[in-house]
């Protein structure tokens, strides 16, 4: 495997008793993802994985690491235990429960590149994600050159993660990802369909919108998309589950993942909401007034504009209270079926990649 980029903007560090990528890490903060590729992670000094847990909770975070005195195989019960040891250390220390929500780790035992990037950065050199490595002369070059960090991005997600064992057994950021896009079309629902009503800047309760709800068909289109991904993603990961080995445990999370994909397929959005978000109240106003020209002189123009208007908000108004059912089905549809995800989500993460440990 050979893969070439061109680059521009970029310098050249050679560093001893700090970090040649310290810049890097200062960029984590405000990093829409952050990549890093090591041969190692270090001993006893928890701070470069403390500065992964300061970046946001929407950055994508992917760390490869190979785990040093894991081998292929081992004829000395020392080499054996000495690689559980650091086998353990390893998935103690990356464990993506510590971490945000996009945070994934992958072990890559034939791994001795040393990359760390964010989306405007990227150090490439000699210095591994390791503490350790400022006690030695190292050198790498700086990158700002933004085309050139996504495509440094595409080859470690196709040639590094290719040959990478995930942290977990199976892929469940696609779940985390859609679990997200389902709360974000929540939220926006939840916002439209419900006011406060407040005395005095004090909160009373909650109220139905009604007529100023201010939906379009968008939300039905987003959620048809969606629906569409997620049965996808998890007829993918039954097929996945299927063929691996995981004794007892197998049936009950195809059942569940199957009872998550049949709950999703299975709801339509009810007929009176489509309705209410399909009626155009400006394009009603419109049609009469066309309709009506002849009739529409001046003087009774506002007549006629105002008639039309009240006529508009009475069509919406009633089509507002026929959906008021079926708003509220939808909200409590995906309150329910993003709980359910993320059932499932905390139920894949209790699966440890056991193709990491070859100790056993």
């Amino acid at each position: 495997m050979r893969r070439e980029i061109e680059i521009t903007n970029a310098k050249i560090v050679m560093t001893k008793d700090e970090l040649g990528y310290s810049e890097v890490l200062d960029d984590f903060t405000i990093a829409e993802f952050i990549y890093i590729v090591t041969y190692n992670i270090s001993a006893n000094n928890p701070t470069l994985l403390n500065k992964l847990k300061e970046a946001s909770n929407n950055t994508e975070i992917k760390v490869f690491t190979n785990i040093p005195s894991r081998f292929n195989d081992y004829y000395y019960e020392w080499a054996s235990t000495k690689a559980k040891t650091q086998i353990d250390s390893y998935l103690i220390k990356l464990d993506p429960e510590q971490f945000n929500e996009l945070f994934s780790s992958f072990f890559v035992f034939n791994n001795h590149a040393k990359i760390i990037m964010t989306n405007r950065m990227a150090y490439i050199g000699s210095s591994n994600y390791s503490s350790e490595s400022a006690n030695s002369i190292e050198a790498g070059v700086i990158i700002e050159d933004e085309q050139a960090i996504l495509q440094i991005k595409d080859m470690i997600n196709e040639e590094v993660q290719s040959q990478a064992e995930s942290y977990y057994v199976f892929d469940i950021l696609p779940l985390i990802f859609q679990a997200r896009e389902l709360e974000e079309i929540r939220t926006v629902l939840s916002e439209n369909i419900w006011g406060i009503w407040d005395f005095h800047g004090i909160e009373q309760g909650q109220y139905y919108k009604g007529p100023n709800i201010y939906l379009d068909t968008k939300i039905i289109t987003a959620f048809e998309n969606l629906k569409e991904d997620i049965g996808s993603t998890l007829f993918e990961l039954i097929q996945d589950i299927s063929e691996e080995e995981l004794s007892d445990r197998k049936e009950a999370i195809i059942k569940q993942l199957s009872n998550v994909k049949d709950v999703i397929s299975g709801y339509e959005i009810g007929q009176e909401v489509i309705d209410f978000l399909e009626f155009d109240e400006s394009g009603h106003i419109n049609d009469l007034m066309e309709e009506n020209t002849i009739f529409m002189t001046e003087d009774v123009l506002d007549e006629y504009v105002q008639g039309f208007t009240q006529q508009a908000y009475e069509i919406k108004h009633n089509l507002a209270l026929d959906a008021h059912d079926g708003f509220i089905e939808f909200e409590s549809f995906l309150t329910t079926v993003i709980q359910l995800f993320l059932e499932s989500v905390e139920e894949l993460r209790a699966l440890t990649n056991h193709r990491v440990d070859n100790t056993r």
